[in-house]
């Protein structure tokens, strides 16, 4: 045989050896985890949960990504949002404000079509309005000396 041939025999008994090494020495995990580790976030349907904070850009909705939530942006959702506690007087101005708190304080949140066709229940006043002479919601609220 010439050197050439076997060097190519050689090179292909290497390749040949390392690659069965590598597909014939993978042993499946038969244990659990030490319990110093924490299961890591996989791709499955079972509900799971992470210890510590999650970041992310943007949280999409799986069956419908038109719904997300954009955690330092505008957000889009389907249906309402609600909280577990009540929104109280002493809460900042940039708080959501829930229905029981504007009930409480005499308030009612008023659907309108056009702002200059739509108003407040009787005894109400508008206090805050989305935009006028668009779709959307106006705060009408009870108050002793009206504008």
């Amino acid at each position: 045989m010439s050197k050439k041939n076997i060097l190519i025999f050689s090179l292909s008994t290497i390749f040949f050896l390392s690659a069965a090494f590598m597909v014939f020495s993978w042993v499946e995990v038969t244990t659990n985890m030490p319990s110093s580790y924490t299961t890591p976030i996989d791709t499955s349907a079972t509900a799971q949960s992470k210890f510590g904070t999650l970041s992310a850009q943007a949280f999409y909705d799986n069956d419908n990504s038109s719904y997300y939530v954009n955690p330092s942006g505008d957000s889009v959702v389907s249906g309402k949002i609600t909280t577990g506690t009540s929104t109280i007087s002493t809460d900042n101005g940039k708080t959501l404000v829930t229905k029981d708190y504007a009930d409480n304080i005499n308030c009612r949140l008023v659907y309108f079509g056009v702002a200059t066709t739509t108003n407040c229940p009787t005894g109400y006043y508008v206090t805050e309005m989305v935009a006028a002479a668009q779709t959307g919601y106006m705060l009408c609220c009870k108050v002793s000396n009206p504008l």
